[in-house]
């Protein structure tokens, strides 16, 4: 949906907030560049380089991250969707694709960059689960097929939830879509709301105030260098603010 002024940006996205707050789950994703498809990491241009079959790729991806991680690990996932989450948090290519509960955060993510470009903040309503353990994420379906579906579309993708053992998905409000064909376009039902490029830095602005910034985000060191860096450092290099030193010079009595 294109919304002409930021004021009416607001009046929409405060109308979805409200309405995640009561009825079926919602999910919301913000890209910075609104010509990117919902088409997760380990797809994108990758199509001919495997053959439309992502298989061989993936498993080589992650029998290697698991090779060389071990040793590095004091806790060691239990399951095969634990270690994509894992892999999709130190941002090795996986099937899954970002989405917060946190209408806030995914707003975060559509304006923290790319400010020569409009950005895109996606709407959807469906269930969500945390018994990841009872789907396989290559088929998005359940392990042992059950009389009644766990959820709607399995089969072509679901909606998991990780356990929160990280502060980063528990600040982020992590939910995960995961793909039967990693390169097929979304095809559910999705709202959208545009993002105009010179509405960003006022919206930043406003989240800040939320308390919504790198340092809450991506809890940690880098996250906080890059918080300051963004607000002190890049205003300055943008001409959005100038730094005068006024010098004193003193005479002294001849």
């Amino acid at each position: 949906m294109k919304v002409e002024t930021l004021e009416n940006f607001w009046n929409k996205f405060d109308q979805y907030a409200v309405k995640a707050t009561s009825g079926p789950p919602m999910m919301f994703r913000g890209v910075s560049d609104k010509t990117y498809k919902l088409i997760p990491s380990i797809a994108r241009d990758t199509y001919d380089g495997t053959n439309n079959n992502i298989n061989v790729l993936e498993e080589q991806l992650m029998r290697e991250f698991k090779r060389l991680s071990v040793p590095v690990l004091t806790q060691y996932p239990k399951s095969d969707f634990e270690w994509q989450f894992l892999a999709q948090h130190y941002g090795l290519p996986t099937r899954l694709l970002d989405w917060s509960s946190n209408p806030l955060i995914a707003l975060f993510f559509a304006v923290e960059k790319d400010d020569n470009k409009d950005g895109m903040l996606y709407i959807i309503s469906h269930q969500v689960t945390d018994q990841y353990e009872l789907f396989d994420y290559r088929t998005a379906n359940e392990k042992s097929p059950s009389m009644f579906a766990l959820q709607p579309n399995q089969g072509e993708v679901i909606f998991i939830r990780p356990k929160y053992t990280d502060q980063r998905y528990l600040n982020q409000k992590s939910i995960f879509s995961c793909p039967e064909n990693p390169f097929k376009s979304f095809n559910l039902p999705t709202d959208k709301l545009i993002i105009k490029k010179e509405w960003k830095y006022e919206i930043r602005t406003k989240l800040d105030i939320f308390g919504i910034t790198h340092s809450y985000v991506y809890p940690g060191l880098d996250g906080v260098a890059k918080e300051i860096k963004i607000k002190y450092y890049d205003p300055v290099q943008k001409g959005k603010v100038s730094h005068i030193v006024a010098e004193n010079t003193i005479k002294l009595p001849t």
